[in-house]
């Protein structure tokens, strides 16, 4: 089964007035990303809006990326769901559109235990004929994947061959590597703040919503570490962190919406409840980061 390595952006999903999907734009920031040179794409995922997208919408953001991208790189299809039913039957819905890996959230809003996590993750992953990531965010499902479970996990379930693991807890990092580190298992940072530190640490590669803005940078940090260059790297790695301070403004997705439209990509990638409007000197903080940090490394946005 093929191993996810690199800069993997979790695209996010262009939508009108309606929260329907954006499909021009949403092509459009597809070809943004490949023609960075991203490694891969995960679609549907946390910063691609699944929690305000309806199911039918879900599926046609999937369905769009994966004709854009038509077989150049690897897309990964998300499913953020509440119970193993619901998830089993995403999966199979997203699987049918023709992505070539599965990413499954922990599920959210009841807490479960270790053995729930162990009996979602085994089942929805039976459901596809895919390989298949683990998603690990505790601070949005409130159920962490504990790296004991995540090694049961890899040795019993054929399919489940990766993790996205957005704990910060650099702890927790060490012990999942320790256990799980292996040449056909991929390990991938969810940290923007954390990319040099978890490829130091034997990460192969990371997702990050931020990525959407700055794929040129992300793809010339990984290659500057794959490349020896760590000095690079660790300058590229603040730079990162230096454009992520545009989210302090409007929840996070108002500057994201600011900064799509900033580069000509879209005029919005959130849904209701959670548009939230910059005012003047917000949107002026957001094109000043991105005039310093991003433009630098940014090729013409296509058009179509």
């Amino acid at each position: 089964m093929s191993k996810m390595v690199g800069v993997v952006p979790p695209i996010g999903t262009p939508v009108t007035e309606q929260d329907r999907v954006d499909e021009r734009s949403l092509r459009r920031l597809t070809r943004y990303l490949v023609d960075a040179g991203v490694n891969g794409i995960l679609a549907n995922g946390t910063m691609g809006g699944f929690a305000f997208l309806t199911d039918e919408e879900q599926i046609r953001a999937v369905s769009v990326v994966v004709s854009e991208v038509n077989g150049a790189i690897p897309i990964m299809g998300g499913i953020g769901e509440t119970s193993t039913s619901r998830a089993r039957r995403k999966a199979k819905q997203i699987a049918a559109e023709g992505v070539t890996h599965i990413s499954i959230l922990a599920p959210f809003y009841f807490f479960a235990t270790q053995d729930n996590l162990y009996a979602f993750f085994s089942e929805v992953a039976a459901a596809v004929d895919l390989p298949v990531f683990i998603y690990d965010n505790p601070v949005m499902t409130k159920n962490h994947v504990h790296p004991e479970t995540v090694a049961r996990l890899r040795e019993d379930v054929p399919n489940i061959i990766g993790i996205k693991e957005s704990n910060q807890d650099c702890i927790n990092l060490q012990k999942l590597i320790e256990l799980n580190k292996r040449p056909d298992f991929s390990i991938l940072t969810g940290s923007e703040f954390l990319i040099t530190v978890g490829l130091d640490m034997g990460c192969d590669g990371f997702i990050g919503g931020l990525h959407n803005i700055c794929p040129h940078m992300a793809v010339a940090l990984y290659q500057a570490y794959r490349g020896g260059d760590k000095e690079q790297a660790h300058k590229l790695q603040q730079d990162l962190i230096a454009t992520w301070e545009l989210f302090r403004h409007g929840n996070i997705w108002g500057a994201f919406d600011e900064a799509l439209r900033y580069l000509g990509i879209a005029q919005c990638a959130t849904g209701a409840p959670y548009v939230s409007k910059l005012s003047p000197e917000e949107a002026a903080g957001v094109h000043s980061v991105i005039d310093r940090y991003v433009k630098p490394y940014t090729s013409p946005v296509p058009t179509r």
